[in-house]
């Protein structure tokens, strides 16, 4: 048994469990498939076996081969009704089941086009550890690039939660500010509310007012939305780093809390946002000084003013990027100012939008990026707006190439507790995703020129 030396690259981890199965499958039904070594003795296939017939003292006998025919084992003390020869049959298959692959071993050995022509399944693989082709071994994506740069960026894998907190650890606290004023909007609903308000409706005569309808449903344990949402640190990160300039400063028309600004200033990026509230440009300062105390080279400009006027509010900007999370129509209502997009109906809403992302555009450098972060909403009979295409358009009158579309995958939370009643009776599917739609403003030919290639696994900050 000495003669067979263990596959130093073995691609198999075996564990307790898949060893505790082939040992007992060869106590109690004896060997059964055979092993496969190269000219040298060094074991392919089998490693996993082998170890275990050595344990036990098994005798080897090889057959060798150069590949141009099939060997069988024939095992003569067994027939087709034995009971031992189900038990074989389940152990064998089960055995594989128990081991698996050592993905870092194949994924150092291999590019992700040869694993595709294997059709080699990577559905449960941490994607940002493939590394690219042979002739481009500096480093697995996740090194180089955070996150793969797919189409599509899923903000549930660990990988993106831990970065993610890392974020928040430094003391951002982009929900300042929005404590008055600022909530979904009252009709955007899951759909068990609004039966509880056909039923009220049907007791008192009446229908009940959205306070008095939210009231009884948070009494009765029915979930709502309420609330606001807080934009992802780690989509900020992405955006700066991939499709901004080193350095480059950043406009943000539609600024909310404090989140992206504080990124941009970690990143070294002058960041200008125009925000309508003053309560929330005051709250964004506040947590800017709380996160970077006596450090000002890089502290974020947040201006209070109407987007409408960006051009007025920053005279003279022009910028490396533009980025922001314009608010989704009326799904989220940020105040009751008139001028608040969020306040409008649709029509409205669009014909504004569209003119502060002229405007935007127009304050941003030839060659440059600019990228929002959108995603589709429903009107007030449940039928999509496509706000998101309205976005695309948007830009495209502005001058700007439709460049890129990432999908945004986000995580569950409530809605596996509403997506139930809610397709069996719209036929609405459960979204969580959000549409990360990126521009180029000038030439594409000229983007090499104006922006170096990526490889941050030697400057991450999360790793100092």
């Amino acid at each position: 048994m000495s003669e067979l030396i263990f596959d130093p690259r073995n691609y198999r981890i075996h564990t307790d469990q898949n060893k505790r199965i082939i040992k007992k499958s060869l106590q109690e039904c004896g060997a059964g498939r055979s092993v496969l070594v190269d000219k040298d003795n060094v074991l392919i296939a089998g490693n996993g076996v082998y170890e275990q017939a050595q344990e036990l003292g098994l005798k080897v006998r090889i057959v060798e081969s150069h590949g141009e025919e099939l060997i069988v084992v024939k095992r003569t003390d067994l027939s087709s009704d034995d009971e031992k020869r189900k038990l074989l049959a389940l152990a064998d298959n089960h055995a594989s089941d128990t081991s698996m692959f050592d993905m870092d071993a194949i994924l150092e050995d291999f590019s992700g086009d040869e694993l595709d022509l294997w059709e080699f399944d990577l559905s449960d693989v941490e994607l940002d550890d493939i590394p690219g082709s042979k002739e481009d071994r500096s480093g697995s994506l996740k090194e180089r690039f955070i996150i793969p740069p797919f189409s599509v960026l899923d903000s549930k894998q660990g990988v993106w939660q831990k970065r993610k907190q890392a974020w928040l650890d430094l003391g951002i606290k982009s929900e300042l500010g929005r404590e008055k004023g600022i909530t979904y909007s009252m009709s955007s609903q899951p759909p068990r509310v609004y039966e509880i308000r056909n039923l009220l409706r049907e007791k008192n005569g009446v229908d009940p007012s959205w306070d008095e309808l939210l009231d009884y449903c948070r009494k009765h344990n029915v979930p709502v939305m309420e609330g606001t949402s807080i934009f992802d640190p780690v989509v900020c990160e992405l955006a700066y780093r991939w499709f901004n300039v080193p350095g480059g400063s950043i406009l943000d028309p539609f600024a909310g809390g404090s989140v992206r600004g504080i990124v941009a200033a970690k990143l070294g990026m002058p960041y200008h946002g125009v925000d309508l509230r003053q309560e929330q440009i005051d709250a964004n300062g506040v947590n800017a000084l709380e996160v970077f105390k006596d450090c000002r080279e890089f502290f974020p400009s947040w201006v209070c003013g109407d987007s409408l006027e960006i051009d007025s509010h920053l005279p003279g900007l022009q910028a490396d990027f533009l980025f922001s999370c314009p608010p989704y129509a009326d799904l989220e209502v940020y105040s009751d100012d008139p001028r608040d997009l969020s306040t409008m109906d649709y029509e409205e809403f669009i014909s504004i939008y569209r003119e502060i992302i002229r405007k935007s555009s127009a304050m941003l450098k030839e060659n440059r990026f600019a990228a929002f972060v959108v995603g589709d909403v429903r009107d007030k009979k449940g039928v999509l707006r496509n706000f998101v295409s309205d976005t695309i358009s948007a830009f495209q009158d502005a001058g700007l190439n439709y460049y890129n579309e990432m999908i945004l995958v986000t995580t569950i939370g409530s809605l596996a507790v509403r997506v139930g009643k809610q397709f069996n009776v719209g036929r609405k599917i459960g979204k969580h995703h959000q549409n990360v739609l990126v521009f180029y403003k000038g030439d594409p030919k000229k983007i090499r020129d104006n922006f170096p290639e990526l490889d941050f696994s030697e400057d991450d900050w999360l790793t100092e």
